[in-house]
């Protein structure tokens, strides 16, 4: 569904006015379109792509410089596409039909988003000028953690139930926020497919401008995150609250753990009839998996939560869910070196998420954290990682700040040995902390205290901006410096 008429969206983003009906259908062709933000992932390009091949007269402008954003330009040689780099000029909007804003933009924040409205240009987003046109039966996944994981689960098993003539589903599309615009794949779908959609929050935002929700919503878990673009956690919150639209999903709703405020803003105005409102077993019987950790059964189970509201038999899903070999950069085992296993869990960009991975290895453990430093409360963080770690290794921006939480948590237990620059060469029973200048000798001095038996897990707890373009660049560095080393 749709609708074309002037609405300000919800309290989650209130300067974001559709102070014009967007163009119908299928009425792309010749018109002038801004695509604002290409990005140096090609967030862009597919869309640019898209509207080019739909017949638009297509420009993109970005506040970066054709030399930050070579790959993006490149995927854009051969077509007829104007550039704007290096800032956004306003010279730009003359005579646009429609803007189509990246999700990175911070509307919010955005001088130049806020001369588009103030211009009254039509604007909308890749995310939403898929869903309009999907005639796909659609889950869509959102929540603060293991959406992504969830995402390929599902993925995994809808595919392999549909190899098998299982499942009433023609073809599995997976996209959305885990990297992939469907797009491009819109001319090829039927009505008969399943289209598996991450979508983040920021993605989210703007969902209520088309009257639009999936057939059957997951929202995996929530907890404070992106404030610095949401503002409170409140605004967060009601952003991954549009996920659920009008409040009636034709297959149902998965609804991960809650506060008890949170999920009274998640359920309240819901239509769905309440037997078709699940909420995944935190205390369930183990499920099969050949991926580490809680929380992956916890999403596993919600996967299977969602297959059982698409009406498909729980014990070949359970089977199927055994063979899933997990996500890159996610608790990734890369391999064993004189009996210690290393693992990259690069995509932990939180101190909860290194708390998820800790208390998923059965070992003791050698923790690299470290990154971007972010406002996180540290004395419960410090707390768990003093029990389940041996040592700790402290890296980036935020390494004297965690490294500081763990000294006084060891401190508080009397183990006066705990130093920034203890030297760990002969390490005893007990948390050692140490402070390395570089993710590299971080992994060297990992190898260099490990016996066998040990983990040596790679979890930031932060983000990745300090040093590196995303977390997959910093999980590729962390696996390159692995291969060197064997």
């Amino acid at each position: 569904m749709r609708n074309d008429s002037s609405k300000p969206l919800n309290e989650s983003n209130p300067v974001s006015v559709q102070t014009q009906p967007l163009p119908s259908l299928g009425s792309l062709k010749n018109s002038r379109i801004l695509v604002v933000g290409l990005g140096r992932f090609q967030g862009g390009v597919a869309v640019s792509r898209w509207l080019a091949g739909q017949g638009a007269q297509v420009t993109v402008t970005d506040r970066a410089h054709a030399d930050t954003l070579q790959a993006s330009l490149a995927s854009l040689e051969g077509l007829n596409i104007k550039t704007q780099l290096g800032g956004h000029d306003t010279s730009v909007l003359t005579d646009i039909d429609l803007a189509i804003i990246n999700p990175a933009v911070n509307k919010r924040r955005s001088d130049f988003f806020n001369e588009i409205i103030k211009r009254e240009i039509p604007w909308t987003t890749e995310i939403n000028l898929f869903c309009q046109r999907c005639p796909a039966t659609v889950i869509g996944v959102t929540g603060t953690f293991g959406k992504s994981t969830t995402c390929a689960i599902l993925a995994h098993v809808l595919s392999h139930q549909l190899v098998a003539s299982l499942t009433p589903f023609t073809n599995v599309h997976l996209g959305g926020n885990i990297g992939r615009s469907l797009l491009p794949l819109l001319g090829e779908m039927l009505p008969s497919d399943l289209v598996i959609l991450e979508l983040s929050s920021a993605q989210l935002e703007d969902l209520p401008t088309i009257n639009w929700q999936p057939d059957l919503a997951i929202i995996t878990n929530l907890s404070p995150q992106h404030l610095d673009r949401h503002g409170t956690f409140e605004r967060y919150a009601l952003a991954k609250r549009n996920i659920l639209g009008d409040g009636h999903l034709k297959k149902g709703i998965v609804l991960g753990p809650l506060d008890g405020e949170t999920e009274s803003m998640f359920t309240k105005n819901i239509n769905t009839p309440r037997s078709r409102i699940i909420r995944p077993a935190m205390k369930h019987d183990e499920i099969e998996l050949c991926i580490p950790g809680a929380h992956n059964q916890t999403n596993a189970s919600t996967a299977l939560s969602a297959c059982q509201l698409l009406g498909l038999g729980n014990a070949p899903i359970r089977e199927t869910l055994a063979s899933f070999p997990g996500l890159p950069h996610r608790l990734e085992h890369i391999g064993t070196i004189e009996g210690v296993d290393y693992y990259n869990d690069s995509k932990s960009t939180a101190p909860t998420a290194t708390l998820s991975a800790v208390q998923s290895l059965d070992r003791p453990i050698i923790a690299i954290v470290g990154g971007q430093q972010k406002p996180h409360p540290l004395t419960d963080w410090a707390k768990v990682m003093t029990s389940k770690c041996r040592v700790i290794i402290c890296i980036g921006e935020s390494g004297p700040e965690f490294a500081q939480a763990i000294m006084q948590q060891c401190a508080l237990l009397n183990e006066p040995r705990a130093s920034a620059r203890a030297d760990l060469r002969h390490p005893n029973n007990g948390c050692e902390v140490k402070e390395c200048d570089s993710l590299k000798s971080a992994l060297l001095f990992a190898r260099e205290v490990a016996i066998a038996g040990d983990a040596v897990l790679f979890s930031p707890g932060a983000p990745s901006f300090d040093q590196y373009n995303n977390y997959e660049h910093r999980g590729g560095v962390f696996v390159e410096n692995f291969r060197a080393m064997k």
